[in-house]
């Protein structure tokens, strides 16, 4: 509990106590009912100026727990001077005509003089006040003030147990001049509130604290007894037995040896109070450590018990389900998890508890969950069977493992491609080399039979072969470049770009019959690795050149970009041959020719488009027209 709001409650206790006995006390006195007075004498006990004292001590007090400092402090010295004065009087044997300056009483209870405070309940008001002040000009518990208060309470204390044991020295220190029952209260109703709260900053502890004064107002009440029966022995001339030990010797060795044994039971209670503490102290550090811990875990850490019924989850749960902790707890743990899990959980459950077969505890398994937002995704599971005080939990570590199960599939069709590259090029490579040793042993024949006609035929078909050989390295290596060179991005004209691939087609055949528009506006840039850019651009280009459709009219190319959602988009678009609706699932495909007749090529052009794309964070798109095809890339805005 926090210490201000201790405070505050405890002495607001103490302070209602204070102003409603005073209050009460003065009413009484001012209302003079002799007939109450004759009947129930001790009912006036307290006199007016006490009850006055009290309730300047109880508003003082709660003043004090609110935060108010010197105006606590004031009120406190006036109650203190009374005090003072009035055990002047008792010591000195003076009238300081303070007894009657406020009020005459109206009757005689049998005390001293009237209206005059017993000297305990005078001591008492001068030690509570001076508590009190200390209190509320420093704003915090000290040594010194849980000491008045001590003394304060013990006198009090004792007082209320005469009362009820009926020991008249505990509350008459002087004959006929006692604290009243009311007054006693008071006392340690204030006292208990200045000890007992805010002590921790001291050192103490509440429980010593009690242990402590306990014992002290148990020796005070057996040494005012051990007083009381002597002095009924002096005036009275009796002894309580014959032998030479007499009954104050022998009360004597019963209080020596009961302090003793009360003293060592405080001091047992102390050690094991402070052993208690540093054992709460170590498992809450115990505690915090394995919360830290479990709450900073990767993994995802859920308990459950035998029910299902989910008892904790860490926030890496959240991170990896959607799900807070709180929307978890009190749950069943099937809403993490999609069919079939979700149905067979508790019957797995039951059947676990029924046979004892385990087929996830203690194992761990590869399995599925479910997020929030219904999306199921792959997870490692381990469970442990944990039993505590004969209740049996569950602890499930679970690992979202989308991106290793991403990376393994990815890695396996990488494999699939590379032995699929590594077969088809070593199969094209092969084949235009081998055309060519055969064409080169018809040519030495022609050659020698001077068949020179012939042989101009086939060194044409030789030179063919080559260029497709020679093509097929090209496309090779620019693959290679794109997966291993490393490059700087830097702004680009996309327009000068576009205009430089245009110009480099001319050397295609019927390129200069194919209108080839740039519609890239001049102040359009990208922020992005010029080499790779160049080489998606000429593919784009060279695919729709080669592709034309040689019967239409007016062939055409229209090159557009423009950004939009943050990216970059490009799109190539003609009116030539297309892609035929069977064959669209093999684009971007290596060695994949869609019009085989029409194009000798290696294959790998547009799958370069693609894995050029992709190495700049993009995406290849493909759209078919009524009439020709539209290639579009999209690419990250990096202006």
């Amino acid at each position: 509990m926090n210490p201000a709001w201790s405070w505050l409650r405890a002495n607001t206790a103490a302070s209602l106590w204070c102003i409603a006995v005073g209050l009460s006390m003065m009413a009484l006195w001012l209302a003079e009912p002799a007939g109450l007075a004759e009947r129930h004498p001790w009912l006036f006990g307290m006199k007016f100026n006490a009850a006055l004292a009290f309730v300047v001590i109880g508003t003082a007090l709660g003043l004090a727990a609110r935060g108010h400092a010197r105006l606590p402090a004031l009120m406190m010295a006036p109650v203190f001077l009374y005090g003072a004065l009035a055990l002047s009087q008792h010591l000195f044997g003076i009238d300081a005509g303070i007894d009657t300056l406020l009020h005459t009483p109206f009757v005689d209870i049998g005390t001293s003089l009237p209206g005059r405070i017993a000297p305990n309940t005078a001591l008492c008001l001068m030690l509570l006040s001076l508590a009190l002040a200390l209190r509320a000009l420093t704003g915090r518990n000290s040594a010194v003030q849980v000491a008045l208060g001590f003394v304060t309470v013990i006198i009090a204390a004792a007082a209320l147990i005469g009362y009820a044991i009926a020991l008249d020295f505990a509350h008459d220190w002087i004959r006929f001049t006692r604290m009243s029952f009311q007054s006693a209260s008071c006392f340690v109703a204030v006292g208990i509130a200045l000890i007992f709260t805010g002590t921790e900053a001291t050192g103490f502890h509440r429980v010593t604290l009690a242990g402590v004064l306990g014992l002290a107002t148990y020796l005070l009440l057996l040494a005012m007894s051990y007083y009381e029966l002597a002095r009924y022995e002096a005036a009275f001339g009796i002894t309580f037995s014959n032998s030479d030990a007499s009954a104050r010797s022998t009360l004597s060795s019963l209080v020596l040896i009961s302090g003793v044994l009360y003293g060592a039971l405080v001091a047992h209670l102390y050690v094991s109070s402070r052993r208690a503490r540093r054992m709460a102290a170590d498992l809450a550090e115990s505690r915090a450590r394995l919360t830290a811990i479990i709450d900073n875990a990767v993994d995802g850490i859920v308990t459950i018990d035998d029910r299902g019924i989910i008892l904790s989850a860490n926030p890496a749960c959240t991170r990896i389900f959607g799900f807070t902790p709180e929307e978890m707890v009190g749950r069943n743990v099937r809403i993490l998890m999609p069919e079939p899990y979700h149905s067979e959980h508790d019957r797995y459950i039951a059947n676990y508890k029924r046979s004892g077969e385990a087929k996830v505890i203690g194992i761990g398994r590869e399995v599925e969950g479910r997020r929030k937002d219904g999306s199921v995704f792959p997870l490692d599971l381990a469970v442990a069977k944990l039993e505590l005080d004969g209740t049996v939990i569950y602890s499930g570590i679970v690992r979202d493992i989308s991106e290793r199960k991403a990376s393994e599939q990815a890695l396996i069709d990488a494999n699939a491609e590379l032995e699929e590259f590594a077969y088809r090029t070593s199969h094209d490579l092969r084949s235009p080399i081998a055309s060519s040793l055969g064409l080169l042993t018809i040519s030495k024949d022609m050659l020698a039979e001077g068949e020179l006609t012939a042989l101009g035929q086939t060194l044409q078909r030789m030179e063919q072969n080559f260029r497709r050989l020679d093509h097929l390295i090209q496309n090779i290596i620019t693959i290679t470049r794109n997966r291993l060179m490393e490059e700087e991005a830097r702004p680009i004209a996309l327009r000068a770009l576009i205009s430089e691939a245009i110009d480099a087609l001319s050397h295609f055949e019927d390129s200069k019959r194919i209108r080839i528009e740039n519609h890239v506006p001049a102040e359009l840039t990208i922020v992005s690795k010029p080499s790779k850019f160049q080489v998606i651009v000429g593919n784009m280009l060279s695919n729709a050149v080669k592709y034309h459709d040689p019967k239409e009219a007016e062939p055409a190319i229209d090159i557009r970009a423009f950004r939009y959602a943050g990216k970059l988009r490009l799109s190539v678009e003609d009116n030539g041959l297309g892609v035929p609706p069977a064959s669209r699932h093999l684009l971007f495909k290596m060695f994949k020719r869609l019009h085989p007749n029409r194009s000798f090529g290696s294959g790998l052009g547009l799958y370069i488009l693609r894995k050029s794309a992709e190495a700049l964070g993009g995406t290849a798109l493909y759209e078919a027209r009524d009439k020709g095809s539209r290639f579009i890339m999209e690419l990250p805005d990096g202006d």
